[in-house]
This record gives C-alpha cells, structure tokens and sequence, in this order.
C-alpha cells in the first residue's frame, strides 16, 4: 500500500478499512477502489488482510459484506478480486459469498 498511497495519502477512487474487533483492536484491514479499467462501476478488492490469529471469528466475512455495501453505495455493480489458488480459507469465503471464479492462472515448475 505504501507504494500506491505515496506520504500515506489515498489516492482518488481508493477506500482503505481498518478491521476492528470487539473490544476495538485492528484485526485487519480492506483496501478497495475502482477498477483500473474504463468501467467506472467495476470495483476491486485490492488487499484484503485479517490478522491469522483473528481468522475463523467471521472477521473476513463482515469485512467484505462491508466492501460490498460500500462498493455498492459508490456506484459499483461489481466487485472483483483475485486469491491465491492455495488459499482454501478465502475461497471457501468467497465462494460462500456468491463470488465467481472468471479466471485460473496456472504454473508448472520446472526442474
């Protein structure tokens, strides 16, 4: 994020959530924002990070129902993301969420 937000500062079209728990501790955080592409209502999660040891607790849940309200309430009719194939946890989230899969990136190493 340092990267895309020079001196801290977020750059237009980008909301960046901190995830609280119940007593108030960051737990996490959610960046979304605009698509890069010419489609002003096509959204993307671009970081998505629950702590691992808040995972579990329905913490990633309530945070991306939460990108979706906001998403959506900014003019979104869609948000997209993209997940590591080894990560079960997320996919089984989203999956669980009504997200699609558009596309599979696969690799073979070489020895």
């Amino acid at each position: 994020m340092a990267r895309s937000f020079p001196e801290g500062t977020q750059s237009p079209g980008n909301e960046v959530f901190h995830v609280m728990n119940e007593v108030g501790a960051a737990v996490g955080y959610l960046w979304i924002g605009q698509d890069v592409t010419t489609d002003p209502g096509a959204w993307w999660v671009w970081d998505v990070f629950i702590n691992a040891d808040q995972r579990g607790q329905g913490h990633g849940r309530t945070t991306m129902l939460l990108g979706e309200e906001y998403a959506r309430s900014h003019g979104a009719h869609s948000l997209g993301l993209s997940v590591f194939g080894f990560n079960t946890g997320a996919r089984g989230l989203y999956d669980s969420l009504g997200y699609e899969t558009t596309s599979v990136k696969m690799l073979k190493k070489l020895e």
